[in-house]
Order: structure tokens, then C-alpha cells, then sequence
């Protein structure tokens, strides 16, 4: 079972043996087994990782993150080819039908504006927040009104204050972004595995957007990076912080009535949608039940 978080931060060399990932640093060796390693952050820039590792993370379908000179996580090592069907799989990704998408889209703005809302409860009483159940009620097909957008900006007020503004340049807003990068790199990992593409999503069409489909069914999630934000971030974002959010990953989640790691409840979330845009029955959609 992957359940291991793997952070290298230290000048090290990073290398296979039996199976196992090994680090070697000045003083110390330590061994992992590949199997029971989900995610590997890669902080340090000085770290050297043999080909053999890399290709073993790919294969073993290790979510594998680097990050920049400002510990902001950037590229992800993903498999080229993810699926023994791929073909088969991206075709029909290239045919689903135009209305899914919209009841798909639609179906993930109304969830994710339930779960801010339902994240909110946690400081405000039920009543400042009936707002947010004619947001869900208000959304369109395609979500044509941008109920998202106005919940959001509604939402980000309560959670932070009237003074925070998304997008800003400050440790709110960088702890935000590392955090949702750590669940997009976990949602394009599962995606490439699942044989599709992750530049043709359902809503997201940006063309320089390598990750659009994840960014698509990742948005149900978001409130969970939120949660840690508020509690743990205020006036900086060190390397503390960043291991707190590192957490995300050891986290259970019930869905289908059961409580799963994250990366198997997103497993199981994936799954859900694409059977929807197979078949186009909303009975297929299996949401993930957060309790804040």
C-alpha cells in the first residue's frame, strides 16, 4: 500500500537498489520500499537522482513533485504513456459528449460551493450562510453564470477577511498555490494512469494549460488545502508551514461510505467521473464527504 510521503530537502543522491529507494547524504543512508511511497517533494535543487530511480518512480506511479528556488512545487514526473489502452481511452476523451461535459461542470461547481460552504460552518453560524445554497440552486448548465467565481470571492472574504484579495502576493496566497499544486500534481498522476489526457479538460481550455482536466477534477478538493490554510498560515509561509500542508496526503476521506487515503479517494472520485462521461448517469458520481 502507498502511504509514505517522502520530503528531500538535504543535499543528497537519490538511487535504486532492490526495489527500495536510497538516499545518501554525508552521514546517513536510509532505504525506502517503492511500494509503500505514494509522493516524493523534491525541495533541494542539489539533490541527484540516477536514471534507474527515475524511471522506477514512473513505472511504480509515484507522485513526483519538484519544486522551484522559492520551494514552490513546478514540474511533475508522469508517465508517458499511463495506460495499456491509451489510444482506445483518448479517443473516446476526444468524443464525449459536449452536453456530460456541461452537467459534469455543472455538477462539480454545485459540490465544491457545498463544501465551502459546509468548511465555513466551522466559524459562522448556518444562517450567514444561506447565501450559499442559492449559489448551488443557481447554477447553470456549464455553470453559464459564473456561480463559481461569485461564491468563491463571497467565500474567500469569510475564510480570510474583507482585506484578502486571491491572487495577492503574500503567505496566504503562496501557501494557497502550493497547496492546490500538490493536489493537481496528485490529480495528473492519477489521470495519466487512467489513460486520458490532461490537456483536454471539460471546462478549463486554457491552450497553455498542460493540465486542464485536472484542474477540472481537482475543484471539489480545493477546500481542503483552505482548511490548513486558515488554521496554520498567518504572517509566513517557511518551511514549516509547507510540511503542514505536506500532511494533506496522509489524510482519510469517506467516500462510498468509506474512509480512504486521499490518492485512493481521488482514485475513486476520477473513476466516478469518467464512468459519467461514458455513460452519462449522474447515479455514477461518487463525491468525497469532508469533515472539517
Amino acid at each position: 500500500m502507498t502511504w509514505r510521503t517522502i520530503l528531500l530537502s538535504s543535499d543528497s543522491k537519490i538511487s535504486l537498489r532492490l526495489n527500495h529507494l536510497v538516499v545518501q547524504q554525508a552521514d546517513q543512508v536510509v532505504t525506502v520500499p517503492l511500494r509503500e511511497i505514494g509522493n516524493i517533494v523534491v525541495e533541494n535543487p542539489n539533490i541527484v537522482m540516477t536514471g534507474h530511480i527515475l524511471n522506477a518512480l514512473s513505472e511504480n506511479k509515484i507522485t513526483t513533485i519538484f519544486c522551484d528556488n522559492r520551494h514552490m512545487p513546478q514540474p511533475k514526473l508522469n508517465l508517458i504513456y499511463g495506460h495499456h489502452r491509451q489510444v482506445k481511452t483518448i479517443r473516446e476523451q476526444i468524443k464525449w459528449v459536449p452536453l456530460n461535459k456541461d452537467v459534469l461542470w455543472r455538477e462539480i461547481i454545485k459540490q465544491k460551493i457545498y463544501n465551502q460552504k459546509h468548511l465555513l460552518k466551522k466559524y459562522y453560524h448556518p444562517k450567514e450562510l444561506n447565501k450559499f445554497d442559492i449559489y448551488i440552486e443557481d447554477v447553470e448548465l456549464a455553470d453559464e453564470t459564473n456561480r463559481e467565481g461569485h461564491a468563491a470571492k463571497v467565500y474567500f472574504n469569510m475564510l480570510f477577511g474583507l482585506q484578502f484579495i486571491r491572487g495577492d502576493d503574500d503567505p496566504i496566497n503562496w501557501a494557497l498555490n502550493y497547496g492546490y499544486s500538490l493536489l493537481l500534481s496528485l490529480f495528473t498522476r492519477i489521470i495519466i494512469t487512467k489513460g486520458l489526457l490532461t490537456e483536454i479538460g471539460i471546462h478549463h481550455r486554457n491552450q497553455y494549460n498542460h493540465y486542464n482536466l485536472a484542474s477540472d477534477f481537482m475543484e471539489v478538493y480545493r477546500p481542503l488545502i483552505d482548511i490548513i490554510v486558515k488554521e496554520n498560515i498567518k504572517d509566513e509561509f517557511s518551511r514549516r508551514e509547507r510540511h503542514k500542508l505536506l500532511k494533506i496526503f496522509e489524510l482519510k476521506v469517506k467516500i462510498n461510505n468509506r474512509n480512504q487515503y486521499l490518492a485512493n479517494s481521488v482514485e475513486i472520485y476520477t473513476d466516478s467521473l469518467i464512468r459519467f462521461m461514458r455513460t452519462g448517469k449522474e447515479k455514477h458520481i461518487s463525491f468525497p464527504k469532508f469533515e472539517f
